[in-house]
C-alpha cells in the first residue's frame, strides 16, 4: 500500500475517534455518568484498562470511587465510548432482571465477527433469532429436562472413575475428556475417541481463541471498529491472521458435529440427543436451513470447575473428610452415589457452590448492551452502552461472603445442616441472557464431585524424598479462568474403594 494510503487510513482512525468523542461526551454531558476512575481527555480510562485479573481492579475502582451504596458501578470511557461495570449484585439484579427488557441485547463487538464467534447465541443481539435459539436450548437444558441426560452423567462419571485409577497423573486430561463426553453426547449423541479425538481438539482450540477479542489489540478493535479494514501487512495487525486460523476452527466446530448428526439420522444410527430431537421438530415444521442454524448447540467450559474441585480438594483434607463421612451415611460404602442420593448429601452440595463461588469460571460475563437510555441511582446509562457483570467481585463481596478467599462450604448451609437458598446464580449470569446450560453444568460438577469423593483420597504429590510438593493457588487470566497446572496425589480411599473402583473399572472399557 502506498505511503499516501496508509496516511488517509490514520487520519480517517483519528477523525473517526474525535468524532465518537464529541457524540458521546456531548449527548451525556447534561446528565452525570458513572464515575471514570482514571480519566484522560480523548483517550479515557484506555491507558488504565488492567492487562492481568481486571476483575479485582474493577472491584477496587468500584469501592474507592463509591463510598456509598448504591453508588457501585465502575465505568471506563475509552475513546468517548463507554463501559460499565457492574460490581453489586443489588445493582445487577436491578439492571439485568428489574430492566431485564432494557439489558438484554448484546454489543456488536468486530472482533466476534472476525473470528467467527458471532455465529454463537451467546453473541447474537436481542432479536428474534435470538429467541428462537434461546427456546430450543430452554426446552432441552431447563430444570425439568436434566434429568433426561442424568443416565449420560452416571456413564461418563464411572469411565473418569476408571481412568483416574489407571492413570492418576492424568487427572486434567481425563477430566477434560469427561467434560467433552457428557457435551457432545448430550448434545450430538457422539460418543469421542478416548486419545485424540478431533471433535474435541477444535472445540478446545476455538475457545481458546476467543481470547483473542480480549487481548489489547481485541479490545482496540472493539472500540473502533474501522481498525479491521487496516491491511494484513500492517504494524499491530496480525490479529487478523489469528482472526483468519480462528473462523476456520469456529466453522468446523459448529458443523461438524451437526453434520454428523444428521448423517447418523440418515443411517439410522443416531443415538437420542438435543440435535437429533431438534433436527426432527425443525423438519416437521420445515423450518430450513434457518431453522437448522438455530439448533447448533455451543461449547462446554465445565472442565475449569472440575480442576477447580480437584484443588480445593488437595488445599482442604479437612472438607475431604466431612464430605466421606456425609457420602459413606447416606450412601454406604458398595456403590456410586447418584442423583437420587442429592438432597440426602447437602455438604456436597455445598462444596460445589464454593467451588463455583471461590474460583469464578468466568470472573466477568460476556457484556450486555442497552436499548436505550437509561438512569440508575441518578447516573446516566447512554443507549448502546456496553454493561459487564463483575461475577468475581459479587462472589467475593465480604458483606455476603465473610473471608472471600477462604474455600468454606459451610457458608451454603444453615445452622440445621441443610442448604441456604444461595445457588451462586451469579456464577451463570443473570436476567435473560444466563447461562441457559447451568443445571446440566450444576448436576455434571455434582456427580463428579460425590463420585470422587466416594473413591479416592486426593492429597499433595510428594518429591522422591517424601517431601509434599506445593500447591500454588494460581489461575489462567482469560475469559474462562482456569487453574494452571498443578500436581496431586490421587489414589483410592481405602482397600475397601479400590474394590469398588475395580468393579466399576471392569464394566467400562470405552468412552
Amino acid at each position: 500500500m502506498p505511503a499516501v494510503d496508509v496516511v488517509n487510513v490514520l487520519f480517517c482512525l483519528g477523525l473517526l475517534t474525535a468524532v465518537s468523542y464529541l457524540v458521546n461526551t456531548t449527548r451525556s454531558r447534561k446528565l452525570p455518568l458513572p464515575p471514570i476512575p482514571n480519566r484522560l481527555p480523548i483517550i479515557g480510562s484506555v491507558l488504565s484498562i488492567p492487562k492481568h485479573t481486571a476483575w479485582k481492579t474493577y472491584a477496587e475502582w468500584s469501592r474507592r470511587e463509591n463510598s456509598t451504596p448504591p453508588f457501585l458501578i465502575a465505568l471506563a470511557s475509552s475513546f468517548g465510548k463507554l463501559s460499565i461495570v457492574v460490581n453489586t449484585k443489588k445493582a445487577a439484579k436491578e439492571l439485568y432482571e428489574g430492566r431485564s427488557s432494557v439489558y438484554a441485547d448484546r454489543p456488536h463487538l468486530a472482533m466476534n465477527t472476525l473470528t467467527g464467534w458471532d455465529f454463537a447465541t451467546a453473541f447474537t443481539p436481542y432479536s428474534d433469532e435470538w429467541r428462537a435459539q434461546r427456546k430450543i436450548f430452554h426446552q432441552s437444558l431447563n430444570a425439568r429436562a436434566a434429568p433426561v441426560h442424568q443416565q449420560v452423567q452416571l456413564e461418563k462419571v464411572e469411565f473418569l472413575i476408571k481412568c483416574l485409577y489407571e492413570d492418576p497423573l492424568g487427572f486434567a486430561r481425563h477430566m477434560r475428556r469427561y467434560a467433552a463426553s457428557v457435551t457432545l453426547l448430550i448434545a450430538y449423541g457422539y460418543d469421542i475417541k478416548p486419545n485424540d479425538d478431533h471433535f474435541v481438539e477444535v472445540a478446545e482450540n476455538a475457545m481458546k481463541m476467543i481470547s483473542t477479542t480480549l487481548t489489547p489489540v481485541g479490545i482496540a478493535v472493539n472500540t473502533i471498529p474501522a481498525l479491521r479494514h487496516l491491511p494484513d501487512w500492517f504494524p499491530g495487525a496480525s490479529f487478523k491472521t489469528r482472526a483468519k486460523e480462528c473462523v476456520a476452527l469456529v466453522t468446523e466446530m459448529q458443523n461438524a458435529p451437526f453434520a454428523y448428526v444428521k448423517r447418523s439420522m440418515a443411517e439410522g444410527t443416531a443415538r437420542p440427543s438435543v440435535a437429533s430431537s431438534q433436527i426432527e421438530l425443525n423438519d416437521a415444521r420445515a423450518g430450513g436451513i434457518q431453522g437448522e442454524k438455530d439448533i447448533k448447540p455451543g461449547a462446554d467450559t465445565t472442565v475449569s470447575a472440575f480442576l477447580t474441585g480437584v484443588l480445593a480438594l488437595v488445599l482442604h483434607p479437612d472438607v475431604q473428610q466431612r464430605a466421606r463421612a456425609e457420602l459413606d451415611h447416606a450412601v454406604g460404602r458398595g456403590r456410586l452415589p447418584t442423583f437420587e442420593d442429592r438432597p440426602l448429601l447437602p455438604y456436597v452440595t455445598a462444596i460445589c457452590r464454593e467451588i463455583l463461588r471461590w474460583q469464578v469460571v468466568f470472573p466477568m460475563s460476556f457484556a450486555h448492551s442497552s436499548t436505550e437510555d437509561d438512569l440508575y441511582a441518578g447516573m446516566f446509562i447512554p443507549k448502546g452502552t456496553p454493561i459487564i457483570l463483575n461475577a468475581w467481585a459479587m462472589l467475593h463481596n465480604p458483606e455476603d461472603y465473610p473471608d472471600p478467599e477462604s474455600f468454606k462450604p459451610d457458608r451454603f448451609l444453615t445452622p440445621d445442616g441443610t442448604l441456604n437458598k444461595d445457588e451462586v446464580q451469579v456464577a451463570f449470569g443473570l436476567g435473560r441472557r444466563n447461562c441457559v446450560g447451568m443445571h446440566m453444568a450444576n448436576a455434571t460438577l455434582w456427580i463428579m464431585m460425590a463420585s470422587l469423593l466416594a473413591t479416592f483420597d486426593i492429597s499433595k504429590a510428594k518429591d522422591e524424598h517424601g517431601n509434599e510438593i506445593p500447591v500454588d493457588l494460581a489461575y489462567t487470566d482469560t475469559l474462562v479462568s482456569t487453574p494452571l497446572p498443578f500436581r496431586c496425589s490421587i489414589r483410592p480411599r481405602d482397600r475397601e474403594a479400590e474394590e469398588l473402583i475395580q468393579q466399576i473399572a471392569s464394566g467400562h472399557t470405552q468412552i
